[in-house]
């Protein structure tokens, strides 16, 4: 099951600007959880999914946790130093503390419960997602639950150095638009990194390459010609259609 934590957050991300109702999307909210507590279950997955539909089941033998248990460490005391790390910022500060130098055991922790995601909305009308405490973070902070994640499997050296793309090439989809169109590109790239920067965020929860490859294609000239595209949401428009414009009208 490969994913990263940005695809969490832009799955919590789709569920929120869904126009959906409350309910149905704490029902989507549920269902994302539980699949990655699945996703990142280092026990058997036969029981996760039957206790999922509130059944009792033994050790199956079968899936792949059982046949090949994964190598864990023991990351209580890891995990506790960052619980503490996000309780202490959010006390200091009245917001949330970015996740961009800790992925990957930020990732697990989102899955076991023990962080959550808030969403936090800010006087311009821009929102984004924090870490927070939720009820089993204060069972792993006062040490009466221990934390196991799985390690870290190391690419090896051919394998990480075929995956680096050259410095300052384009990403396949953007490479394949006309020269205008990567000029727009490089400049929304420029502009989003900007904003990255403004509100401490990871680039790619403001907008994937992609969506930003699909602005640059299309030359939009007003906010009606950005509806429709994949990753501008009705709160996206709202929030940085203005900017988008500008930045490609500049461009052209």
């Amino acid at each position: 099951m490969a994913y990263g934590l940005n695809d969490v957050v832009n799955q919590r991300r789709m569920i929120d600007e869904s126009p959906a109702g409350a309910e149905f999307k704490a029902a989507l909210r549920g269902k994302l959880d539980a699949l990655l507590a699945l996703a990142e279950a280092t026990d058997c997955r036969r029981v996760r999914l039957l206790a999922y539909f509130d059944e009792a089941s033994e050790p199956c033998g079968n899936c792949d946790n059982c046949l090949n248990p994964p190598a864990v460490w023991d990351a209580t005391d890891a995990a506790r130093k960052l619980l503490s790390t996000i309780y202490r910022v959010q006390q200091a500060s009245h917001i949330g503390f970015g996740a961009v130098h800790l992925m990957d055991v930020l990732r697990q922790l989102v899955a076991t419960g023990a962080v959550g995601l808030e969403k936090v909305h800010l006087d311009n009308g821009h929102s984004f997602e924090t870490l927070a405490l939720t009820d089993a973070s204060r069972a792993v902070l006062r040490g009466e639950v221990p934390v196991r994640l799985r390690e870290a499997v190391a690419a090896a050296p051919g394998e990480r150095k075929r995956r680096r793309s050259p410095a300052g090439t384009l990403p396949p989809a953007a490479a394949a638009l006309d020269q205008a169109a990567q000029v727009r590109f490089i400049n929304l790239k420029a502009w989003r990194a900007e904003v990255a920067r403004e509100y401490g965020l990871p680039a790619y929860v403001i907008f994937h390459n992609a969506t930003l490859v699909a602005i640059a294609e299309r030359c939009p000239a007003t906010l009606a010609d950005l509806e429709g595209i994949g990753g501008m949401g009705a709160k996206m428009l709202e929030a940085y259609g203005g900017d988008v414009l500008r930045v490609c009208g500049s461009a052209s």
